[in-house]
């Protein structure tokens, strides 16, 4: 989650005005030196021929340079710009053997700097679509092996656990099956300790809008865990007493589950008592 905490505050903080940002994050002009020239200030030093650049920066870390022209400044492009120094300009001073004749006559990126440029925001663009492609399928259900939400953990634990208690005492056994299929269908690692801590504070007097809250939020997918595992603890002891019964059909009517969906998922939950055994 942090990941796509960091991804996001990025891609606000590129997209923000100037003025919003850091004082070492946004817009900047700077200068890169080029080559000594023969030209002469006023004062009769050297010019020095710069790039004069746009940079966008974040945090202090420039991210993208961008060359704007020729100019001409002292002290190797560490003063500030003496003058701009036009195309025309600088193929006059080449002639004149002043400036480098190798040198193009017009400043624009090179193939480097321009991939240099793009890397940065390609980069940047793939971390957020693999972020938020990982998001999308956790919040869609679309990875098998991964751990299920934390809420749905929540309530398939719960559910299971007030399935345990349904004979009136959670017995150690019990505790321990619980636990095990609980992990199992969450692909979460459980712990016993949870599992009483539920079963300590169940109160089995529950109205209907307590079962409807049960699947409140819940994918599909997550609700068919659910009853699987409430299932799978019932049929555990061989066969499902009254108050068993009446929770589970409860809870499948709280969470508006078909009659087929509830025959499916009961023939589920005994194959895996065929596996798993009890």
């Amino acid at each position: 989650m942090m990941r796509f905490i960091v991804a996001i505050f990025l891609s606000l903080l590129v997209a923000g005005p100037a003025q919003a940002w850091t004082a070492n994050s946004g817009f900047f002009s700077g200068l890169e030196y080029v080559a000594d020239t023969e030209i002469d200030a006023p004062n009769g030093t050297s010019l020095s021929l710069c790039y004069e650049t746009k940079d966008i920066r974040i945090l202090g870390y420039t991210v993208s340079s961008n060359i704007l022209g020729y100019v001409l400044s002292r002290d190797r492009c560490t003063g500030q710009i003496e003058r701009p120094f036009s195309p025309q300009q600088m193929e006059t001073a080449q002639s004149l053997n002043l400036i480098e004749a190798g040198l193009p006559s017009v400043a624009r990126n090179s193939l480097q700097r321009t991939i240099q440029n793009y890397g940065i925001w390609v980069a940047i663009s793939l971390a957020l679509i693999a972020v938020i492609w990982r998001r999308m399928k956790s919040l869609l259900g679309l990875d098998p092996t991964a751990p299920m939400r934390k809420k749905a953990t929540q309530r398939i634990l719960t559910a299971m656990c007030y399935v345990g208690k349904c004979d009136g005492i959670v017995a150690s056994n019990e505790i321990a099956l619980i636990t095990k299929a609980a992990s199992r269908l969450t692909r979460t690692n459980i712990p016993s300790t949870e599992v009483i801590r539920i079963t300590d504070h169940i109160d089995l007097n529950l109205t209907p809008q307590d079962f409807i809250d049960f699947g409140k939020g819940l994918r599909d997918s997550e609700k068919d865990v659910m009853m699987r595992g409430a299932f799978f603890v019932a049929l555990s002891s061989g066969r499902i007493i009254p108050s068993e019964y009446a929770f589970i059909t409860n809870l499948s009517y709280g969470i508006g589950m078909p009659g087929e969906d509830f025959r499916r998922v009961m023939n589920l939950a005994l194959e895996d008592l065929d596996i798993y055994g009890t």
